[in-house]
């Protein structure tokens, strides 16, 4: 995070130096009696423009007050856009790597999307560690033409034994993770489902680094990198605060 504060705080310092080459400034002096050196006439208050001295200036023959009011002035205000921008990416980055989720019957729903060909549809899956594979309702994928290739039979979660079929998809996302190639069971679901469209087994959640937030229903995906993306947000704000109290005008 120093080396970013450091870049925001030099490069508007570095835009000064071909900025000034040719300026024209606007003296004026103030109510308090101090002197006030501005680039454009809209920046004069209209009382003090009876007592401008608007004259073309090179570089070297600007004084060092005109110049260090002018670049401090140029500086704020471009560390202020840079700000802004730096924050919006973070909070962009930030969002990319929240899934909200649905509770039902005690059970965590994700929305995922899954991709055969130039096809796809998504689809809610229940979180199920107890699951050693992700399994999709032959229904919910009806819509892709999908080849279904049979894969014999298999217990579920009653003690039934149902007939299972294995589909090879080109593509499935979830969250901020698109996986290729990814190959589920299928089911003839038959009942009430509550919703969801199938199982998110373990041959994707082994894999996946994640952190339930059940306050604001969301999982936090990769939250080692989430929580940096959050300090830098904050180190950003601690900025931004700074340079809000060093340029709030003194009370008298």
């Amino acid at each position: 995070m120093f080396s970013l504060l450091h870049t925001l705080l030099l490069l508007p310092l570095l835009l000064l130096v071909s900025t000034f080459s040719e300026a024209k400034i606007y003296q004026y002096t103030d109510a308090s009696g101090r002197n006030v050196y501005v680039d454009r006439l809209s920046k004069v208050p209209a009382q003090y423009r009876d007592q401008l001295d608007a004259r073309e200036e090179s570089k070297d023959r600007l004084s060092i007050e005109a110049l260090d009011a002018l670049a401090k002035e140029r500086d704020i205000n471009q560390l202020r856009r840079k700000i802004k921008t730096e924050r919006s990416k973070l909070q962009a980055a930030m969002k990319k790597w929240i899934t909200p989720f649905t509770f039902h019957a005690n059970r965590i729903q994700l929305p995922i999307k899954v991709v055969y060909g130039a096809r796809s549809v998504r689809l809610n899956l229940v979180m199920d560690t107890g699951a050693s594979f992700t399994v999709v309702h032959q229904s919910a994928i009806a819509s892709l033409g999908a080849q279904l290739l049979d894969a014999g039979a298999a217990r579920v979660a009653n003690g039934g034994i149902v007939q299972t079929q294995r589909v090879n998809f080109d593509r499935v996302e979830i969250g901020p993770y698109k996986i290729p190639h990814v190959s589920a069971a299928v089911i003839d679901y038959q009942g009430e489902s509550g919703g969801s469209q199938g199982l998110l087994g373990m041959d994707f959640l082994y894999n996946a680094q994640y952190e339930l937030d059940r306050e604001n229903q969301q999982i936090i995906w990769a939250p080692a990198h989430y929580k940096k993306l959050q300090g830098d947000l904050l180190e950003l704000d601690k900025l931004e605060q700074r340079l809000l109290d060093e340029t709030a005008s003194p009370e008298r």
